[in-house]
């Protein structure tokens, strides 16, 4: 124990760590003004998407035979149109709670011509209009208004946004454990290795220790930079609404608070595991450039996978494939957040137990 205080002391005191710490902070707080940037790109884009559905409407009025349809086209027009002043105007967050009303009449309307078998003027399924609907009424049921675009800054939301981000997260995940390859390889890179594994504690009680070191300062520094973050949108912004429903992709409706917190409990074994992953490179290159290096195409590779949506069906068992929170909540990989949790913790106990074993009689000279 006196040995991981000393250990965590020292790494404590390096000004990697500090360096280490503050990018993740800056990191996340440069997404404030990311996500206002794409506030105002969803507002205009969703202002030319209505207006040519208005036009859409008013054209097709004026083509149609029958009186039912051409009253679907003009209610449609109507709507569409109001929607369109609304995104239009100085005054639009001022009006969100008329503009949400107004989109829940279309949806209403839509469904209905869609159950039918008629055509739309938005590409939408059935299907998904009845879980558009289930969000509207969630919201209503609870009295809330919605935020004025998907990616406003209160403190729940911005929480909500970052983790839905893979690349936001894979990039805060190296930012976090590229300390993990100073806490191993230094040692070696200084030549003090011989004298930190000759010591009092035995081989494996050091390398255990450097491991539980390699979790607990990436994690703090995650909860601290999130938590200065928070409190930073949470003073300009608001807090937001914790129990705020999001609709996923299957459907199934999730408060912010329960996203969250079912998210940190998931980062953390997945974090956990890539710990792991990194401690075993560290010790077998002993070199910080070589360890990084490696574990960087280690999820680059990961990435590419995630941003093009390829699933097999062994990737359940593979935790780098859990960054995405929402293949885990919508059960997309088949497996639940608690079997996930637990896999991620199993295999990272496995790999490092194999690297102590491996290690703990073997000569660690640096060539």
């Amino acid at each position: 124990m006196r040995y991981f205080f000393i250990e965590l002391k020292r790494h404590l005191a390096s000004k990697f760590t500090i360096i280490i710490f503050l990018s993740m902070t800056i990191f996340l707080l440069l997404h404030i003004p990311f996500h206002m940037w794409k506030a105002q790109k969803y507002i205009e884009n969703t202002r030319i998407k209505i207006y040519t559905i208005a036009d859409s409407a008013e054209s097709y009025k004026e083509m149609t035979q029958t009186k039912e349809d051409r009253t679907f086209y003009h209610e449609e027009f109507e709507d569409y149109y109001f929607l369109y002043q609304v995104y239009n105007s100085k005054q639009y967050e001022q009006n969100v709670s008329i503009k949400t009303n107004t989109e829940y009449d279309i949806l209403k309307r839509e469904l209905l011509r869609a159950e039918q078998g008629k055509d739309l003027l938005s590409p939408k399924t059935v299907k998904e209009i009845k879980q558009e609907m289930k969000w509207y009424e969630a919201l209503e049921a609870k009295k809330y208004i919605p935020y004025a675009t998907p990616y406003d800054n209160q403190t729940f939301n911005f929480l909500y946004l970052i983790m839905n981000d893979t690349i936001s997260v894979i990039i805060l995940l190296l930012l976090a454990l590229s300390i993990i390859p100073m806490i191993v390889c230094s040692d070696f890179e200084v030549h003090t290795y011989k004298y930190v594994y000759t010591s009092k504690a035995s081989r494996a009680t050091i390398m255990l220790t450097k491991f539980g070191i390699s979790v607990i300062l990436p994690l703090a520094m995650l909860l601290l930079s999130v938590g200065i973050t928070s409190l930073v949108t949470g003073a300009v912004f608001g807090l937001g609404i914790s129990d705020y429903p999001y609709l996923l992709s299957n459907g199934m409706l999730i408060t912010a608070d329960s996203y969250l917190f079912e998210s940190i409990k998931l980062f953390a074994a997945v974090l956990f595991f890539f710990a792991s992953i990194l401690f075993a490179l560290s010790y077998i290159c002993k070199k910080q450039v070589d360890a990084i290096t490696y574990f960087s195409l280690f999820i680059a590779i990961t990435y590419v996978f995630l941003t093009y949506r390829i699933t097999l069906s062994f990737f359940r068992y593979i935790p780098i494939f859990y960054l995405n929170v929402e293949n885990i909540l919508t059960n997309a990989l088949g497996i639940s957040i608690h079997e996930a949790i637990i896999y991620c913790i199993s295999f990272g106990m496995i790999v490092v137990l194999m690297v102590v074993l491996y290690y703990r009689k073997k000569d660690l000279l640096v060539e």
